[in-house]
């Protein structure tokens, strides 16, 4: 494959080309078999894209994903760019160019505003880019998604809170008689038309596109429904978005998540929003919102519970056992499919962040961490996501001591005083000083405290890091995610993840779980927590052991 994408370079007269692992949707989780990056280096990771020259390849990583890419890639042929914290894939893009290149960019696989910040950099150094049409790896093997035929179906009022009309109706107050809204962000339109699908592995929305217009909105999508979305929507085929903005003098959109492609369709009549509305509302949960996530994760914790218990079961058993049986747990508890692949890495695998490929080699033994990280989709489209560390038997000194201090750094995150000023990047930068200060410095924490929650199960807003993402402010009824985690490559990882929301208690803003699911008492080293961690730690169990009825 590389050897032939060099020769089409050759053709183009291009000295690089950027292989994405996204869709024309954008998508954050691209099924393998229609992921053009994978069939290129190998690498199978939920990100991370590709940059190909006559004698480099240059495989992108963030912290997630150093160790799986050093594994899955060859590295002969590929150099593994391991991103750090505070450093950007642009950025970094941008210093493997070379001046006076000229780079292929496919235009569908590529968000607006990646592409004008990257025409911007690459200027400096007089560079060109050619936007193609086509996807080049499909020249030479053919991507495919998900054939399956499940229907699109609308979720109950119960569990939305509100109906699509209604926010279809929020939204059209803010759009003239001569505008239109074009908005191609799959869990975007999925939240506005309360509608679902699960064709796709770890993916409850459906392939579509969506204009509004002052007086209706309309789906261009070539899935079937099984049901009429709302009386101001209609549904026409996807080959009829072109067409869509032939009657109005403005179009309104946004920049982070449209694709070039199709910014070209609307260029003279574009319009851009100053933020994306559809994502602002999502992230402020309704109460009938909050009501289904705590029912989902009352089914979760069944699944994470019924784990442990396997793990400290006498007798052995495989990471791919375990991660199937949990898996047909889930689907038990009534989840339509998982929100994403499940993570289950026993002894020295744990230290691999998203160790996302369970071994049927790799048997469980005493003395091993076993990381699960793991979620699904129930009825109503919404994703739940938890991690827990175990050791099976009896742990060690250290073991004991990582998995405390990562116990430490989520308690002081989890009970941290928030206000109406209170960020992303607070809630980080409280576990990171955590660690900073245990001593612990061979360990790493290479990803960000946590993310937020909802159809998918990475949202954003809000975002739980140390990235200027991290910086804007969290609201009451946000879910997201608080998962301090610590890995060292060849002694294995310990994180503790739990989905929560911000709700408001006596005037005052806190941060309430969703999950309740006990922590492993024997992997605790009680002496190094303070007095307030005692009494935060005995207040989790408590309200453990009620199944969170204090909530």
């Amino acid at each position: 494959m590389i050897e032939k994408l060099r020769e089409f370079l050759k053709k183009e007269n291009l000295d690089c080309l950027l292989i994405n692992t996204t869709d024309e949707f954008l998508v954050e989780y691209n099924e393998l078999s229609n992921c053009a990056r994978y069939f290129v280096t190998g690498f199978s990771g939920s990100t991370g894209d590709v940059l190909l020259t006559q004698d480099k390849v240059y495989q992108f990583v963030d912290g997630r994903y150093h160790e799986q890419a050093d594994k899955e890639c060859d590295l002969k042929q590929v150099t593994v760019v391991k991103l750090q914290l505070g450093q950007t894939f642009l950025g970094e893009l941008v210093q493997r160019i070379a001046p006076d290149s000229r780079i292929g960019i496919v235009s569908k696989k590529i968000s607006l505003n990646f592409y004008k910040n990257l025409k911007i950099k690459l200027s400096k150094k007089h560079c060109k880019i050619k936007a193609l049409d086509f996807e080049p790896v499909e020249l030479f093997h053919k991507l495919e998604a998900s054939k399956g035929k499940e229907a699109v179906e609308q979720i109950t009022i119960d569990i939305a809170g509100i109906s699509a009309d209604e926010k279809f109706k929020m939204l059209s107050r803010k759009l003239k008689r001569n505008e239109a809204f074009v908005d191609t962000h799959l869990e975007n339109i999925a939240y506005l038309t309360n509608c679902r699908q699960y064709k796709t592995p770890y993916s409850s929305t459906f392939k579509a596109k969506m204009v509004l217009y002052k007086d209706r909105a309309v789906i261009f999508s070539d899935e079937g429904f099984d049901t009429k979305i709302g009386e101001y929507f209609e549904i026409l085929p996807l080959k009829e978005f072109d067409n869509a903005f032939k009657k109005v003098k403005c179009v309104l959109f946004n920049p982070s998540t449209i694709n070039y492609y199709d910014f070209s369709l609307i260029k003279n009549k574009a319009s851009e929003l100053p933020k994306d509305y559809i994502k602002e509302m999502k992230a402020i949960k309704n109460d009938a919102e909050i009501a289904h996530f705590k029912k989902n994760y009352k089914r979760t914790d069944n699944v994470v519970n019924y784990a442990g218990n396997r793990i400290q079961a006498a007798g052995n058993i495989t990471e791919k056992a375990l991660s199937d049986e949990i898996e047909k747990e889930f689907l038990k508890q009534g989840a339509k499919q998982l929100s994403f692949k499940t993570i289950l890495a026993a002894g020295k695998n744990s230290s691999v962040i998203h160790y996302s490929h369970p071994s049927d080699k790799a048997v469980i033994e005493d003395g091993d961490f076993v990381l699960l990280d793991c979620g699904g989709h129930f009825e109503g489209g919404y994703s739940t996501d938890i991690t827990r560390t175990f050791v099976k038997g009896v742990p060690s000194a250290m073991q004991k001591k990582v998995y405390t201090t990562v116990l430490k750094m989520f308690l002081n995150a989890y009970n941290y005083p928030v206000t109406n000023r209170t960020t992303g990047y607070t809630l980080d930068a409280v576990a990171r000083k955590i660690h900073r200060q245990s001593g612990l410095k061979d360990f790493n924490f290479n990803h960000g405290l946590g993310h937020g929650v909802g159809i998918n199960v990475h949202e954003n807003p809000p975002t739980i890091s140390c990235g200027v993402m991290g910086k804007r402010v969290l609201k009451k009824n946000m879910v997201f995610t608080i998962e301090p985690g610590l890995y060292k490559t060849g002694f294995g990882g310990v994180r503790l993840e739990n989905s929560v929301y911000l709700t408001e208690k006596n005037g005052k803003l806190k941060i309430e779980s969703l999950s309740h699911v006990p922590f492993q008492e024997n992997a605790i080293d009680f002496s190094l927590l303070n007095k307030q961690e005692k009494i935060w730690l005995k207040q989790w169990n408590n309200n453990t052991l009620s199944g969170g009825k204090n909530d």
